[in-house]
C-alpha cells in the first residue's frame, strides 16, 4: 500500500520541486504580485518589471495666464498596463509599452464657457457666485512607450523616460454647490483636441517612484481658447 501511494504522489512531488527561475527568484522580485506568472519556464530568465503601474498625481496647468487655483482636490490618476522587452540579459535596460487610462482634475479660478464656434471664453470667479467651486475634468485613453534603466537585482533603482499618444475621451467642467443636488457638469469635449501628446518620467526604488508628466499640446483646439496644458506631479506604485 505504501508503495502504491508513493507511486501516485511521486509525479506531484516532482512537479512541486520543478525548477522555475529558482536561480534568480530571490534576487529579482518584480513587485507585490511577483509570484504571478502567465507562462512558466524551466530555465532562468530575466524577470520583467513594472507591468502594472498606478500613478497618483497632483494636476496643474501650464499656461501664459493663471486659470487654476492650488487645491488638494486637483488630484488625478493613471492606470498603466505594460509589456516589457528586456534589451540585455540582466534586464537593466528595457523598453516598456502598453495601454493606459488617466483621469485628470484641476480646480479652476475661471469660468469656462464654450461659444458657438467651439472656442472657450473665460471670466474670473466672483465671490458672489452661487457655486462653491468649479473644476475641469478629463479622461484619456493612451498608448505609453518608455525606455527603462535600472540597477541589478530586485532592490534596484530605476529611471523611466517615455511618452504617450492619447485620445481625449471626455472633457467636462463641473460646478459644485453647498447643496449637492444642484451640482452639474457641462461638456467641453467639442472644444478639446482629440489627440494628446505628452512626455513622462519616473525615478524611484523597486516598486515606488516619483512621477512627472507634461502634455505637449494644448487642451483646447481653437486658437482663441486659452492655451493650457496638463502638468502632473505625483508618485507611482508598481504592483506587477
Amino acid at each position: 500500500m505504501k508503495i502504491v501511494l508513493f507511486l501516485i504522489f511521486l509525479p506531484l512531488t516532482s512537479w512541486g520541486q520543478k525548477e522555475y527561475d529558482t536561480k534568480i527568484e530571490s534576487q529579482s522580485r518584480p513587485g507585490i504580485l511577483w509570484y504571478v506568472t502567465w507562462k512558466p519556464s524551466d530555465k532562468p530568465k530575466p524577470r520583467k518589471y513594472d507591468r502594472l503601474i498606478f500613478d497618483v498625481h497632483y494636476n496643474e496647468f501650464q499656461a501664459p495666464l493663471d486659470f487654476s487655483t492650488s487645491s488638494h482636490r486637483s488630484i488625478g490618476f493613471t492606470t498603466n498596463c505594460y509589456n516589457e522587452v528586456a534589451l540585455n540579459t540582466k534586464n537593466t535596460l528595457s523598453v516598456g509599452y502598453g495601454i493606459g487610462f488617466s483621469m485628470n482634475k484641476t480646480i479652476l479660478n475661471q469660468n469656462m464657457v464654450q461659444s458657438s464656434s467651439n472656442s472657450i471664453i473665460c471670466f474670473p470667479y466672483n465671490a458672489n457666485d452661487a457655486y462653491q467651486r468649479n473644476s475641469l475634468i478629463g479622461t484619456n485613453i493612451n498608448v505609453p512607450i518608455e525606455l527603462r534603466f535600472r540597477t541589478k537585482g530586485w532592490k534596484h533603482t530605476k529611471f523611466h523616460l517615455g511618452g504617450r499618444l492619447g485620445y481625449q475621451v471626455t472633457l467636462k467642467e463641473k460646478y459644485a454647490y453647498s447643496d449637492a443636488s444642484r451640482n452639474y457638469r457641462t461638456s467641453l469635449k467639442n472644444a478639446a483636441k482629440d489627440m494628446t501628446y505628452s512626455l513622462h518620467a519616473r525615478l524611484g526604488i523597486r516598486n515606488y517612484a516619483l512621477y512627472v508628466s507634461y502634455q505637449l499640446n494644448s487642451i483646447f483646439q481653437h486658437p482663441e481658447s486659452p492655451q493650457i496644458k496638463w502638468l502632473q506631479l505625483g508618485i507611482s506604485f508598481s504592483l506587477f
